[in-house]
Parts: structure tokens; sequence; C-alpha cells
């Protein structure tokens, strides 16, 4: 490929040119966990739930995420993944302060996800251990066996 001097790309150049955008060739995909703790160290706009755990694609695009040197690069591909593996739900109406949705397990983690105002979070912040967690309830999300 040739770059005139002025800045331009000569297309007749036979060589291929690749163009910017999202290339994952090459990138190993984050270990599961590590993928999961990194996704939920997040909070979201809106209220929405996990239905699904991460694919291959989608721990390569939280790999690509921890590498981005912006926060708008980082938050636009942490988003993404978000939204490919949650479904929106309906908060309580009248409801103050926190709401539980749902509790996600996996190894010996579980991460009690909120609806706080006009967010999704993980309260607290970093998961809780799971021994610390109480008896099974209603809204336990298990990713290891990926069942509700």
């Amino acid at each position: 490929m040739r770059i005139a001097a002025d800045g331009y790309i000569d297309l007749r150049d036979s060589r291929r040119v690749r163009t910017p955008g999202y290339h994952d060739h090459g990138v190993d995909p984050v270990p599961e966990e590590e993928a999961i703790a990194f996704l939920l160290s997040h909070s979201f706009r809106g209220h929405r739930k996990v239905i699904r755990s991460m694919t291959v694609e989608e721990r390569k695009r939280i790999r690509l995420a921890l590498w981005a040197d912006s926060v708008s690069e980082r938050m636009t591909l942490v988003d993404r993944v978000w939204r490919s593996i949650t479904e929106p739900v309906m908060a309580t109406a009248g409801k103050k302060g926190p709401e539980l949705i749902q509790i996600i397990r996996y190894g010996n983690w579980a991460y009690p996800l909120y609806i706080d105002g006009d967010a999704t979070r993980v309260i607290p912040l970093s998961g809780t251990p799971l021994a610390e967690v109480s008896k099974k309830s209603d809204f336990e999300f298990d990713l290891e066996r990926k069942t509700a």
C-alpha cells in the first residue's frame, strides 16, 4: 500500500488495504470468570437482567475493552456485550432504594444485581463470596449451569 504525501491511500495498489474497525484476529478470549467480574464491575443505564452466559466472541470483546485506550471505547464494547446477554425488565412502581432483580452465581462468587434509580448495577460493587449468600432464592441465575 502506498500513502501519498498528502495522506491519501493509493487504492490502485494491488496489496490489501485494511480499513479501521473491529478486528479480533489473534485476540484470545478472557477467561469466563474474569470476564464476568469485569462486566459486572460496571453499572448500566436501564433495567436489565442476564439471560445467558457470554460466548467466546463476547469474551474477546471484553479483552478488547480491557485494552481500550479511552473510556468511550471501553464502554462501547462493554455495553454491546451487556445488551447481547441481557433482556429488559420492568421496575416495581413506587419502590424506594435499590431493588434486587437477580443473583448471578459463578464459581465461588455471587453477584447480586439491583435496579438502582435508572441504572442496573451489582451491590456490593465487587460481588459477594458464595458462602455469605443465604439460602437459594427465586432470583438466582447460575452462569456455570446456564439455568435460571
